[in-house]
């Protein structure tokens, strides 16, 4: 978990997260999850953040959001010329705010490569499973669903 300062995040439901690194001690990453929420609207406004996201993410092997998370990305720059989704509430808001990302509205999650992009909260879990099965295999991928007693998904087709 990476954040602005060390200092606890307050999440909306009034959870305490700790942070493992701040954005100027993260080590180097293959693997960036930038996760939504209603922070995103305040954040995509927060400079340091924006460039540190847009500095790691044009490195980085594999990029990915769940919900909301897409528009951090898209700020940054990062996702331009991409398809991308995010959760249901956001797509016109996506397609109307940054109209050089192709917004798809009929999948709950959409891989275009490096760039892996979810709906919202079970549709980051079926993404994080496919990302599973693309670094580990899909027998690895499906236990792992077993496991957490959660049905591997079968297509990226939205839901509702």
């Amino acid at each position: 978990l990476i954040a602005q300062s060390a200092a606890p995040v307050r999440t909306t439901g009034g959870m305490l997260v700790m942070p493992h690194h701040t954005l100027a001690d993260c080590p180097p990453l293959d693997l960036l999850l930038v996760p939504g929420g209603w922070g995103t609207r305040a954040e995509v406004d927060n400079r340091t953040l924006i460039d540190w996201i847009a500095a790691r993410g044009a490195a980085i092997e594999t990029l990915t959001s769940v919900c909301t998370g897409s528009f951090l990305l898209a700020q940054a720059g990062l996702l331009d010329g991409r398809r991308v989704t995010t959760h249901w509430r956001s797509l016109e808001r996506m397609r109307d705010t940054y109209p050089q990302v192709r917004v798809v509205f009929d999948r709950h999650w959409v891989d275009d490569g490096r760039v892996v992009t979810s709906a919202g909260i079970s549709a980051g879990i079926d993404m994080a499973l496919r990302l599973v099965a693309r670094f580990h295999g899909d027998a690895i991928a499906r236990a792992t669903a077993r496991h957490m007693e959660y049905p591997y998904p079968a297509s990226d087709e939205r839901r509702i």
